[in-house]
């Protein structure tokens, strides 16, 4: 599809959207309560919750292909060699519920999501085809506690921030702002590292490289390996190692670049912490069902009754 049709479908989207919000405010039962989102404690932190999962797709999708393609890890081992991300995520979560307790909620939301920002600057700076897995190891511990700070104590405000009757949309609200941001963090990321890919791709490339090939390599780092490998084995190895060569550096270019992006995200997603994450809990927002004279009915005699009843016991004994 033509890269013309995207304007108008951002159009339409935003369209939709407008449409969804007006119908929402006038309904009587509305499936989401916009006015939720008049709460700084409920749409701060839904933003940081939005930007932390942005992040983490993002990452995901850039550092798989580095381990498999160019460190040559199988699928299981790419997995293992993730396991840091994962352990440091628990152990940011828990003390990120406890600290927020203790120092609030915007001072450790902020600190996670700048922990966040200083991974993707230091991992811009660093990553190479050669980099030291205890170094890349490292890196992850600081992104996975930065993202368990970041998300633990925001979904917390989220919750907190509407009554009990209501904890279904603030749970469902919380899930959507996971899949928006880890949605856009894959197309956005994965779109600005095709980008930088192709074009350094093109710039690096042995003129010798057959035009079919050529475009086969541009399609993915993987897929530049397997023609490298394919022209390798038809006895040009010589030329097969210089297209993986080049293939590499334009995936490593692209990874530094889509670092970078994300990390100005999140330096992003931290500055808006900071002026509209509230420090402390407030009262939740309590949302007024619609009057029902016929169902007050009752209730308002029988707290007439009870008024009575504690006005006037002798009578009300009689």
């Amino acid at each position: 599809m033509g890269s013309g049709t995207e304007p108008g479908r951002f159009a339409a989207s935003a369209v939709l959207l407008a449409a969804f919000i007006v119908r929402e405010r006038r309904a009587a039962h509305p499936m989401l309560e916009v006015r939720l989102f008049r709460n700084p404690r409920f749409s701060a932190a839904s933003g940081a919750v939005t930007v932390s999962f942005f992040t983490l797709f993002g990452f995901i999708f850039l550092i798989t292909q580095y381990f498999q393609f160019v460190r040559g890890y199988g699928p299981l081992s790419t997995g293992v060699h993730l396991l840091p991300v994962a352990l440091s995520v628990g152990a940011g979560s828990v003390a990120g519920t406890q600290l927020a307790v203790r120092a609030g909620t915007k001072l450790i939301v902020t600190t996670g999501l700048v922990a966040m920002a200083a991974f993707y600057g230091w991992a811009a700076a660093t990553t190479s085809a050669t980099t030291s897995y205890g170094i890349i190891a490292a890196q992850m511990v600081l992104y996975g506690l930065g993202l368990g700070l970041t998300s633990a104590p925001a979904t917390e405000s989220i919750m907190g921030a509407i009554s009990r009757a209501k904890a279904g949309v603030g749970s469902a609200v919380n899930d959507s702002t996971r899949l928006v941001g880890g949605t856009l963090g894959v197309a956005v990321i994965g779109s600005i590292y095709a980008s930088v890919y192709g074009s350094r791709l093109t710039a690096t490339m042995p003129a010798s490289v057959p035009g079919p090939v050529a475009a086969i390599a541009h399609q993915s780092v993987g897929a530049a390996y397997v023609a490298a490998g394919q022209i390798a084995a038809l006895g040009h190895p010589a030329l097969g190692q210089a297209l993986q060569h080049a293939a590499a550096n334009a995936f490593l270019r692209g990874l530094t670049i889509g670092c970078l992006i994300a990390g100005a995200v999140a330096a992003v997603g931290a500055l808006l912490a900071v002026l509209f994450l509230p420090a402390q809990p407030v009262q939740p927002i309590q949302i007024a069902p619609p009057a029902s004279p016929a169902a007050d009915e009752p209730a308002t005699a029988e707290a007439a009754h009870e008024a009575e009843t504690q006005a006037h016991p002798a009578s009300a004994a009689r």
